[in-house]
């Protein structure tokens, strides 16, 4: 259940972070910290008791979601906050104590996505 919630979150968090800064041109921090801080108070409000996972998450995924409209296009920022998911939930737990976890994970998935795309398309011509 939590992965399913901090994949769904990361999702979420990653599209609406993107969404704003190359739609609406908002800047990085203001696209990243304002929908972070409405998604804790909604969770607040519910009084979900897994909420400091979510909180995490979500901020960790507004990472993702900063990444240059020339790097990666919304879907591929899609796979790449699913991607986010999974190191968040099975490798950040191992990282406790040290700081830069989320961007660390973030950079990680932005970066797999990005060299897995490049490969394919310098080895697969269609």
């Amino acid at each position: 259940m939590t992965l399913f919630g901090v994949m769904l979150v990361s999702m979420i968090s990653a599209q609406i972070t993107y969404y704003l800064i190359h739609t609406h041109h908002w800047p990085t921090v203001r696209a990243s910290a304002f929908p972070t801080l409405i998604f804790v108070i909604c969770l607040k409000l519910t009084g979900i008791n897994w909420e400091g996972a979510l909180q995490a998450a979500f901020f960790g995924a507004t990472f993702v979601g900063m990444t240059d409209k020339s790097r990666l296009g919304w879907r591929r920022v899609l796979i790449a906050s699913i991607i986010f998911g999974m190191i968040f939930t099975f490798l950040i737990p191992f990282a406790r104590g040290i700081g830069g976890g989320l961007g660390a994970a973030a950079f990680a998935s932005c970066s797999v996505i990005y060299l897995l795309t490049n490969l394919a398309k310098k080895f697969v011509k269609i």
